[in-house]
């Protein structure tokens, strides 16, 4: 196990705003060598403190019009792994079980609501989740950090 100690958290902090800064930029704005802050960011990603990197991209550049969360209970010969089938579904980008009145959270990116209707009967319904509610999003105000 890796201590995230302060400078861990201000490495992490500095990495979220901008997953593409080098060793040599993070060292400079923490006062730190660049070998210190390679071999703590090594040893994080080693011990899964850092899962992976990813480029967080315009939908809207992408064709993808509609947004929208899907909220959902769970019908008792539902498992995980048929939950978890749905990240063969392109336009799927998450799904979570959460607390509350419905157990499931469901984020789709999608072309059009023509094409979050299909997705939401062809493989959200067909799972058999029940009392399924699904939201538009009107407006993203944050979604991640430094965008």
């Amino acid at each position: 196990m890796v201590e995230v100690d302060d400078m861990n958290h201000r490495i992490l902090k500095l990495l979220k705003m901008d997953g593409k800064m080098t060793y040599r930029e993070i060292a400079s704005k923490l006062r730190r060598s660049p070998s210190t802050v390679r071999d703590r960011i090594r040893r994080m990603e080693d011990f899964e403190v850092i899962l992976g990197y990813a480029a967080i991209v315009n939908n809207e550049q992408m064709g993808m019009h509609t947004d929208a969360i899907i909220l959902a209970n769970v019908t008792d010969n539902l498992t995980a792994k048929d939950l978890r089938s749905l990240q063969e579904v392109e336009e799927v980008m998450e799904v979570l079980m959460i607390s509350g009145s419905r157990r499931v959270l469901i984020r789709i990116h999608a072309p059009d609501n023509r094409t979050l209707d299909a997705i939401v009967s062809n493989h959200i319904m067909s799972l058999g989740l029940e009392d399924v509610d699904v939201r538009i999003v009107l407006e993203s105000l944050m979604r991640f950090p430094g965008v």
